[in-house]
């Protein structure tokens, strides 16, 4: 049955074709996204049941059900066959979604010792015995806060140098 003679596999794909153009202009709709939680220990940072991954397996359903289509694949057959493809390519996109953008943002490690000598700013005070933050810009993490100790009274936003690793601190004097 065709709507304004397309078939109704093309009106899904490009209904999710639009819905990922408005999600690669937007970012995001709303915070709108299908995940639920499940208490796992591990977050991966990516859902597969976020925005690009549903819109791929929509705007893929929806293409790969109109080929089937046009190729004299049955009424049955078409529909199984478009979702299994279509399993398949978001499944695909989300391995290379989970791959390029979330492992290698969170494998970015520092070793604190590689870090003396780095000049940063003091984001939370520190007092002698009492830690306080500092933010130090690096290659590897660009911005990264760290948890730093001093001898002397140090306020927000001064500068300082990084002196030594003490545990998993920094000690650090003013610049």
């Amino acid at each position: 049955m065709a709507l304004l003679g397309l078939s109704p596999y093309i009106w899904v794909m490009l209904v999710f074709f639009v819905l990922l153009l408005v999600v690669l202009v937007l970012g995001d709709i709303g915070g709108l996204d299908f995940d639920h939680d499940i208490s796992a220990d591990v977050d991966t940072g990516l859902s597969p049941m976020s925005l690009p991954i549903v819109g791929v397996f929509g705007t893929s359903f929806g293409g790969f059900g109109a080929l089937m289509e046009i190729l004299g694949f049955g009424p049955v057959v078409v529909p199984i066959l478009a979702t299994a493809f279509a399993a398949l390519t978001a499944g695909g996109m989300y391995v290379v979604m989970l791959n390029v953008f979330v492992k290698t943002q969170a494998e970015t490690r520092i070793n604190l010792e590689d870090l003396k000598g780095f000049k940063g700013q003091v984001m939370v005070p520190i007092r002698p015995g009492q830690p306080g933050q500092i933010v130090v810009v690096t290659e590897a993490r660009g911005r990264t806060l760290l948890q730093a100790i001093a001898d002397e009274s140090i306020g927000t936003d001064e500068h300082v140098m990084v002196d030594a690793v003490v545990g998993n601190s920094v000690k650090v004097h003013k610049v």
